[in-house]
């Protein structure tokens, strides 16, 4: 993770953006920006700041920073070379704030399914791993036969500790191979629909920040390349810029995408080009679908609370059921 992280960038960029445009020079903006900084942050600040003194460009400063994206740089230098830096440091905070923002909406909406499955899960490992073994010596020690889904329950109870290694070393399997399974992630019923929204609104906020700012499309597209980081959409943009650069249009380029972008997507998009209009159908594109967003995520929020409850009501009481079904046909022997 960097050490420098979104929210900073966005401050960063932000106040900048600020004083630049009061009519602040360039050094004493980024100096007095520098003091609401400290530690590590602060040392950061320095070493750009010293750089651009020296003669050097701020984009120029940013990229030998490992904190900065390829975005970042590159929106710096188109704002530098254009005299533009204010509107292009405003871009950069826009698009930090519209970042986080999507990030602190989904954390919060799926933060409560996400800690029922947490809790559900150590809640079963427990019992698996601590309390079926003591039922199990009870049972040794009262003899006679035992009913099969207890038979069953101890069975899976002796295999628990192998099963975890086992899961454990898949998950970190699937972690190290995620470029070969992250387009089987659309596939999955609820997420994915989910997963390619949320895509689709990145990708259509970014390219029309950086096309109504004038950036040229070939490298608007290049500079989204360090944006895009799941694979399948990073994959369509290398793959559009091979083809635009041979003359198609961007909706040609990306038709082949179709089950990533979805038709009326690449409608739009062809209407915006032939009209010269895509700028504006691509914020348009961008507010629709993280509204279609923010509606399917609370959705299937509605819908996860009471299943996640219902399931893991369902298997503790069968764990618990199985573990003293024997006490119950005992109890009825006896009476």
């Amino acid at each position: 993770m960097s050490d420098f992280p979104d929210k900073k960038k966005r401050s960063l960029f932000s106040q900048l953006h600020i004083l630049l445009t009061a009519g602040m020079g360039f050094t004493r903006s980024f100096s007095m920006v520098a003091e609401g900084f400290s530690g590590k942050d602060r040392e950061l600040m320095e070493r750009l700041l010293q750089r651009v003194i020296k003669g050097g460009d701020l984009w120029e400063a940013f990229r030998q920073e490992k904190d900065f994206t390829a975005l970042d740089c590159g929106i710096t230098r188109i704002g530098e070379e254009t005299g533009r830096l204010p509107e292009a440091l405003s871009f950069l905070s826009g698009y930090y704030a519209r970042k986080e923002e999507q990030r602190r909406m989904i954390v919060g909406t799926l933060s409560y399914p996400v800690i029922t499955l947490i809790v559900a899960g150590i809640v079963l490992i427990f019992m698996m791993l601590v309390v079926v073994p003591m039922f199990e010596q009870v049972y040794l020690r009262m003899g006679g036969n035992l009913p099969a889904l207890t038979q069953m329950m101890i069975r899976l109870s002796r295999k628990a500790p192998v099963m975890l290694v086992w899961m454990v070393a898949c998950l970190s399997m699937a972690y190290g191979l995620h470029r070969k399974w992250t387009s089987y992630v659309l596939h999955i019923p609820l997420a994915g629909p989910l997963v390619r929204q949320y895509q689709v609104a990145r990708f259509s906020s970014v390219l029309h920040l950086l096309v109504s700012s004038e950036v040229p499309l070939l490298r608007a597209l290049r500079l989204m390349q360090d944006v895009m980081t799941f694979e399948p959409y990073r994959h369509s943009l290398e793959t559009a810029i091979e083809r635009i650069q041979n003359g198609e249009s961007l909706t040609d380029a990306l038709e082949e995408q179709r089950d990533l972008y979805g038709q009326r997507f690449l409608a739009m998009i062809r209407v915006g080009e032939e009209t010269n209009s895509l700028p504006c159908l691509l914020e348009t594109l961008a507010r629709d679908t993280s509204e279609e967003m923010d509606y399917s995520i609370r959705q299937l929020n509605t819908i996860l609370e009471p299943l996640l409850i219902l399931l893991v009501g369902i298997l503790v009481g069968f764990v618990l059921v199985a573990m003293y079904l024997p006490m119950f046909k005992l109890g009825l022997t006896i009476g």
